[in-house]
């Protein structure tokens, strides 16, 4: 299930170097969850993490924060339904 999933990288990451940690539905139904951090080191080691787990995710620079985004998509079952 992919809230086991995702509880496995918030606990990852919340010892990490990270100023943002958010999580929302997508339009699919899918879950999805955004850490933020200004720390490169920490974004490689997230990045690593999800390549390992086989996680979908996406990196997105802010410009305007000086942060890097990543996004990662946690499947949800139950919408796939119809």
């Amino acid at each position: 299930m992919f809230v086991k999933e995702m509880k496995l990288l918030i606990k990852y990451a919340i010892e990490l170097d990270i100023s943002g940690l958010e999580c929302k539905i997508g339009y699919k139904g899918d879950a999805i969850l955004r850490l933020s951090s200004s720390n490169a080191d920490t974004i490689k080691k997230i990045e690593a993490f999800c390549s390992r787990a086989e996680f979908e995710y996406k990196l997105n620079y802010n410009k305007s924060r000086a942060t890097t985004d990543i996004f990662v998509v946690f499947d949800s079952d139950v919408y796939k339904l119809k």
